[in-house]
Parts: structure tokens; C-alpha cells; sequence
């Protein structure tokens, strides 16, 4: 079996594309957070999504792509709220494959959020608004960590 040489590897690596995926219906705070992650790191493309459904169908078009990719999901959205957005993508078989590393956000501090967040086996984890630099930060370093070797 041929493998990679380990600086082909390495350079693939370099190369892949992380892309950060906005899932809001708040255009100001996906600005917020748009400028917060490319102040972080400048090389990350950033996805508008103003609803679940315009979210839905942009996470659906990376089912087969090698792309790292980290979405913050808000809860409540109009049309398909972030937890639609979840069971859709489980129903699809959205886990077996590819899949971007999804953290639910919300204004919500409800404890049965935090807890329904962590039945989805594609959700990271689950951040209450307002996000900061830290928390920014910390999400994006796992796609550093997805590029590593995680992927």
C-alpha cells in the first residue's frame, strides 16, 4: 500500500481550508464574531447563514468536501431553529461522514439547553452569549487540531 510521503502530508495539511460557519439570525452579531475570528486568525473563511434552513443547506453542501469546518449554531432562529438544524443533519447520516465540529450558542443560561445540546452527537460543545476572544480562540484551535491529525 502507498502511503504519503510525511511532507506531502504535512503540506496537505498546511493547505486545507478552515472555513467557520455562522449560523444567527443577528447581523450584528455574526459581524462581531466574523471580525473577532479573523482578527484570530486572518486565513479562515468566514459563511453568513440569517437562518437555519440558509444554514442547513450550506452544511449539507460540505457533506463531501475535506474542508475543516466549525459551526456556531444559535438556537433560536426563525424558519428552522438550531435544533432542526441538528436533527436534520442526524437523520441525513450527516455523522457518518464528514462532518464540521458544531458548537450550539445561545443567550440562553437554561441548564435542559446545555443538556439537549449534548444528545446531538455532532454538537462540541455548548457557549452562552456573549462569546469572547477566549472562546473564539479556543474553537478555532480545535481546527488546528482537526488539521493535525484529528481530519
Amino acid at each position: 500500500m502507498w502511503t504519503k510521503p510525511a511532507a506531502l502530508k504535512k503540506n496537505n495539511l498546511m493547505t486545507m481550508k478552515k472555513e467557520l460557519f455562522i449560523i444567527d439570525d443577528d447581523p450584528v452579531y455574526r459581524m462581531i464574531i466574523s471580525k473577532m475570528a479573523t482578527y484570530i486568525d486572518a486565513d479562515v473563511t468566514i459563511h453568513h447563514c440569517e437562518d437555519g434552513e440558509k444554514g442547513l443547506q450550506r452544511l449539507q453542501s460540505l457533506e463531501n468536501s475535506d474542508h475543516v469546518s466549525v459551526v456556531l449554531l444559535d438556537i433560536n432562529m426563525p424558519r428552522l431553529n438550531g435544533w432542526g438544524v441538528l436533527k436534520e443533519l442526524e437523520n441525513h447520516g450527516f455523522e457518518s461522514g464528514h462532518h464540521p465540529s458544531i458548537y450550539v450558542v445561545s443567550s440562553s443560561t437554561d441548564e435542559s439547553d446545555m443538556a439537549k445540546s449534548k444528545t446531538f452527537k455532532l454538537t462540541k460543545g455548548f457557549y452562552i452569549k456573549p462569546l469572547s476572544v477566549d472562546d473564539i480562540k479556543s474553537i478555532l484551535n480545535e481546527c488546528d487540531d482537526i488539521k493535525a491529525g484529528d481530519h
